[in-house]
């Protein structure tokens, strides 16, 4: 026991126990089965107890041995060399739960809406059919038949994404392998990239260590956990800007350090440090970046300056017009990609999925989404206000100040975007958010950098494991590990609908609209979009074109529906649905021919699905 070696395997295994006693405090503990066998744990009593039993065999040793101040002092060391192994095993642990707790499920329209383009792109399309469009006596205004994340094409006869390509392009070739589970995959390895890139980018301004509290932070951060299991844009295209910036940040060299020996202030950008196949990369990041948030896309432009404007070193000739070229050219290609596939879909290459920028943008948003947006940032992640102090106390360089720039002009233009009122909003931030995340390592480092050494330990220790419980005890209130069972109920409705339903069936359908027809393959119409003249219509010509109605709602759109369409059969909902799916979120579907059996008083079932 007198050995370091065995004192510092104290150290570490009381660290690891109070690790898992943290966990265990905030969630309802782990249980899971392998191989047959059950395993749980759910009490952080005897872990944290173990915990505070090494710590006392250590310092026990470690008084007798006249070592406290020297073991602490080496501890800190070891944090300091072993910190790019932390950021790497954090970001592992993102992806592992991100795919633990996965909804793996195209529930709602934006899940559906990226999963269904994927889907056509692994088809090799570039639009759908709306095998509706042609029926006799079918409405004019062919949108009740586009379901949420599509719209009607420039041709009669065809839809359209209404979400960017970036991801849906990405899930490709996953979802032609493994469906839905495979293209899910890409988020989750996602979070572990953005956990990753924010903690190396940390790490190359200002020191290792503020790389592992900033890869924590991320990956602790309520919306981050909450979006990572869900097949949505807002982590890959966190992951694909954060990528970009830790490329072109150079590597460690010339820090500025205290007398402690502790880095305060690390390398900025500078344009001989930067190779041309580094730029490329990060080229291809920021692509990425455009081709997932086309609405970000002009932001290109500040990684760009912060090249050109780089600090000049020495370095052969053309140098720098070299790297400006291998990083602008992807980007570039990403953008005639984007410009033609808006022009292709919605008739100009300045042309999104939602509209124009006046339709999105207004100054009026500013004021309420200011307040909102502070309000869920300080219930979630209050720890990410002190950004601005590591801002302050980083040492200027091109790198930080274009990293200001970019995570303020991200926020601004959200600030202005559509007002929304739920927290998972968050998101639209996240990439901010990452900015905020290297910043707040680089603020408590500057704080550790002036205490003693041996001090430095047990606070690193302190405020990661305040991070963990802090950020996984939110994430768990706002139920981000229950979302794969909310979400069941379509995963499980979708595939029975399609192997049962027959082919001429057509579903009303609004929530799960886009869901439903990625599942069943089935024409949809949208209850939500459509009048009740509309419906009256649609209903008629598919009637006369031998179409069998099917209706799928949420539950909370019954009363909904009932009002809208009280004059229609459709709208009575008075029958025994055919078939009930999910448990904490319910959908049911009607067969709209067995309202007529019903009320002549012939009997009808409910298959109930779990």
């Amino acid at each position: 026991m007198r050995s370091w070696g065995t004192r510092q395997s104290l150290l570490v295994l009381a660290a690891a126990l109070a690790a898992v006693a943290t966990l265990l405090a905030v969630t309802d503990g782990v249980r899971v089965t392998v191989g047959g066998l059950h395993i749980s744990a759910t009490s952080p009593t005897a872990p944290a107890t173990s915990s505070g039993l090494a710590i006392a065999a250590w310092w026990l040793t470690a008084w007798r041995a006249r070592r406290i101040a020297r073991d602490l002092d080496d501890a800190w060391r070891l944090i300091e060399r072993n910190a790019p192994l932390a950021i790497s095993g954090i970001a592992i642990v993102s992806t592992m739960v991100a795919v633990w707790f996965g909804t793996y499920s195209a529930s709602g329209s934006d899940a559906s809406g990226y999963l269904s383009q994927a889907m056509m792109w692994a088809s090799g399309k570039t639009e759908w059919s709306d095998t509706l469009a042609s029926l006799a006596g079918w409405p004019a205004r062919f949108s009740i038949s586009a379901p949420l994340g599509w719209r009607p094409a420039l041709v009669a006869g065809a839809q359209v994404p209404t979400y960017a390509p970036g991801l849906p392009l990405l899930m490709a070739i996953p979802h032609a392998i493994r469906g839905a589970d495979g293209a899910c995959l890409v988020v989750a390895l996602s979070a572990g990239a953005a956990v990753w890139a924010t903690g190396t980018l940390a790490a190359r301004i200002f020191d290792r260590t503020a790389g592992v509290l900033a890869a924590l932070l991320l990956a602790t951060t309520p919306v981050f956990l909450y979006q990572s299991v869900q097949p949505m844009s807002d982590v890959p295209v966190t992951a694909a800007w954060i990528g970009c910036w830790a490329m072109l940040a150079s590597l460690p060299g010339g820090r500025i350090t205290t007398g402690g020996g502790l880095a305060t202030g690390g390398a900025g950008l500078t344009g001989g440090s930067i190779l041309p196949g580094r730029a490329c990369t990060a080229g291809v990041a920021c692509a990425l970046a455009v081709l997932i948030r086309p609405n970000l896309a002009p932001l290109a432009a500040v990684p760009l300056a912060a090249l050109v404007f780089a600090p000049r070193t020495p370095a052969p000739p053309h140098h720098r017009t070299i790297v400006v070229i291998a990083f602008t050219i992807p980007v570039a290609l990403a953008g005639l990609l984007l410009a033609f596939l808006q022009w292709h879909w919605y008739g100009s290459p300045l042309q999104s999925g939602y509209g124009s920028a006046n339709d999105l943008f207004a100054v009026a948003n500013v004021r309420p989404n200011l307040f909102r947006y502070v309000a869920w940032l300080l219930a979630t992640s209050p720890i990410l206000a002190l950004a601005p102090i590591g801002i302050v106390l980083s040492r200027r360089s091109t790198l930080t100040w274009a990293l200001t720039v970019f995570a303020a002009t991200v926020t601004a233009s959200y600030l202005a975007y559509y007002v929304f009122n739920d927290w998972s909003y968050l998101r639209f931030l996240l990439p901010s958010l990452a900015v905020a995340a290297v910043f707040v390592g680089g603020a408590v480092v500057a704080v550790l950098s002036r205490m003693p050494s041996a001090a430095r330990p047990g606070v690193f220790a302190a405020v990661a494991l305040t991070l963990l419980a802090q950020g996984v005890s939110q994430a768990r209130a706002r139920h981000t590990f229950d979302l794969e069972e909310q979400q069941r109920g379509i995963a499980v409705l979708g595939p029975t609908l399609r192997a049962s339903l027959p082919s001429s069936a057509v579903i009303v359908s609004g929530e799960q609209s886009g869901s439903l027809r990625y599942y069943t393959q089935h024409a949809i119409v949208r209850w939500d979009d459509a009048t009740p003249e509309e419906m009256r219509q649609a209903l008629d010509a598919l009637e006369a074109g031998g179409h069998e109605v099917w209706v799928a709602l949420d539950s909370w759109e019954e009363p909904l529906v009932r009002q809208k369409f009280a004059s229609l059969p459709l709208g009575a909902l008075d029958w025994p649905p055919a078939v009930e799916a999910g448990d904490t979120h319910r959908i049911r579907v009607w067969r709209l021919a067995d309202r007529a059996k019903f009320l002549s008083g012939q009997r009808t079932t409910t298959e109930r699905l779990h």
